[in-house]
């Protein structure tokens, strides 16, 4: 592609009224500003938002880069170990050092063949078991013994603390056919089949849960508004004495009204007061038991009885420590040295790294948002509202490289679900074997976006639209930080110290 065909992307605009150039200021600026020059001279005014360039703009969001524009890092000239190294990786250093019985390595062992995710939760779930057993005998781990691990009322205390998944049952499986042949546990009681049965949900929520995985929702925020909706109607059945001969899976979902609502609304408030709750998990609650009721709207047309049914204003920035330089680099390289497909895998946290893109938005990309010709990429974010920013660098580089490979659906794989899912567990043990101590997940590249943004002084009305964030007032968390910290290291640096 040759660089005449900016062109297209003019043309493309004029298809989509929806997409817009960040920083539009009039008519004809969203076209401009992508534009090789800019608009306006370089040494124009650093403070006036209408004197935004291009230029300026690559330098808000590629300064300081890790890999300089002309250079991608050389795969072949790392060891490349793939996914599979990442399995001897957790074996190496987490099995190890921390799980010393033979029986429970046996186990673990049989899993090396597993994804690297579903190793490592096996890996989880294991150590906390032994963790649980060690506490019940008043013992350190490393002195549990097979007579520890076996015993029946072990397995049966240690299955009924413990989550329950398919992990889980395959470990207990396990440890329970080791017990049977070793003559502890009879044939005829195999405890925890009854207590592993799931509550029977109703059969709106569970419409609901399908109708959210169409939508590409993240596995865990699925979870999260189940089981907020699901709450929802436990507490009906249990509290509202209309409800209380019915059970939360038949529960008549056309009786709940306003009132419930408001009642429920206060009952979680009151938590929220007496510390039992956070005020962001009491909005998660609100926010999840509307989405359940604009979906029966959508669905079967159900007028829902929601009046005054309102969240509280939380706060969401909670300053914490980022990664260094340093930290990123050597994040990079993991990903280089471990990845299933380095680039492509590169590509997406560093959609994350170096233009603050959501999960969801990384997730959406396709080929055709990318135009390498004039180095520019469509963003598709919250209320379908679309952004165009520059591609420069490292990221440039890796899409021509990228672009040599077989097409899929989507620019990181071919469905949004599966991309999520994927770049999501994968950033988890790409940064364990990093050694970054940093909590959460691949938010925090956008996290680090901001904040960065914000500590170079770059205007709050340019870091709204860089960031693609819908208030000011957002903003403003990050740009008080910023200036509370610098304010900070300016009045130390007035201390003189003989």
């Amino acid at each position: 592609m040759d660089y005449d065909s900016h062109l297209i992307t003019k043309n493309e605009h004029s298809k989509n009224d929806e997409t817009q150039e960040s920083f539009r200021q009039n008519f004809s600026f969203a076209e401009k500003i992508l534009d090789v020059q800019g608009i306006f001279p370089t040494l124009s005014d650093d403070h006036d938002i209408r004197k935004v360039t291009r230029e300026k703009v690559e330098n808000m969001l590629y300064a300081n880069q890790l890999i300089p524009e002309t250079e991608i890092q050389n795969i072949e000239g790392n060891t490349y170990l793939g996914a599979k190294g990442i399995n001897q990786w957790i074996w190496e250093n987490r099995v190890r050092p921390e799980i010393s019985q033979s029986l429970l390595r046996e186990f673990l062992s049989r899993g090396m063949h597993n994804i690297p995710h579903n190793f490592f939760r096996k890996f989880q779930l294991t150590r906390n078991f032994l963790l649980h057993i060690a506490k019940l005998y008043g013992i350190e781990p490393s002195q549990i013994q097979d007579r520890h691990l076996l015993d029946p009322n072990s397995l049966h205390q240690g299955f009924e603390h413990l989550a329950k998944d398919g992990f889980t049952s395959t470990l207990f499986h396990y440890l329970m056919k080791k017990s049977i042949q070793n003559g502890m546990l009879d044939k005829g009681l195999p405890f925890f089949n009854a207590s592993d049965k799931q509550p029977r949900m109703h059969p709106r929520i569970l419409s609901f849960q399908m109708h959210m995985e169409e939508k590409g929702f993240s596995r865990k925020h699925v979870r999260d508004t189940f089981t907020h909706v699901y709450q929802f109607f436990v507490w009906l059945c249990a509290n509202v004495r209309m409800f209380k001969s019915t059970t939360p899976d038949t529960i008549s979902v056309f009786q709940i009204q306003n009132e419930h609502l408001l009642m429920y609304r206060t009952y979680k408030l009151r938590l929220v007061r007496d510390g039992y709750y956070s005020r962001i998990s009491f909005t998660h609650s609100i926010y999840a038991i509307r989405s359940f009721y604009r979906f029966l709207h959508e669905r079967f047309g159900y007028e829902p009885p929601l009046q005054r049914f309102r969240s509280v204003k939380a706060p969401r920035y909670s300053p914490r420590e980022l990664p260094t330089d340093q930290q990123i680099e050597a994040f990079f390289h993991v990903v280089e040295q471990y990845a299933r497909n380095p680039v492509r895998e590169q590509i997406g946290y560093r959609l994350m790294f170096h233009l603050g893109l959501r999960l969801s938005e990384v997730a959406q990309i396709k080929w055709s948002d990318i135009n390498l010709g004039t180095r520019t990429i469509v963003i598709h974010s919250k209320g379908k509202k679309s952004h165009v920013l520059p591609l420069v660098g490292s990221l440039y580089s890796l899409l021509q490289e990228l672009k040599k490979q077989p097409r899929t659906t989507y620019l990181m794989g071919q469905k949004i679900s599966t991309i999520k899912h994927e770049l999501y567990e994968y950033f988890i043990l790409y940064a364990m074997i990093t050694g970054w101590p940093f909590p959460g997940g691949v938010h925090i590249f956008r996290h680090i976006f901001i904040t960065r943004l914000a500590y170079k002084g770059v205007l709050p009305q340019a870091i709204k639209e860089l960031a693609r964030v819908s208030m000011l007032d957002t903003v403003g968390l990050y740009m008080h930080m910023a200036h509370r910290d610098q304010h900070m290291i300016s009045q130390i640096d007035l201390l003189k110290y003989e």
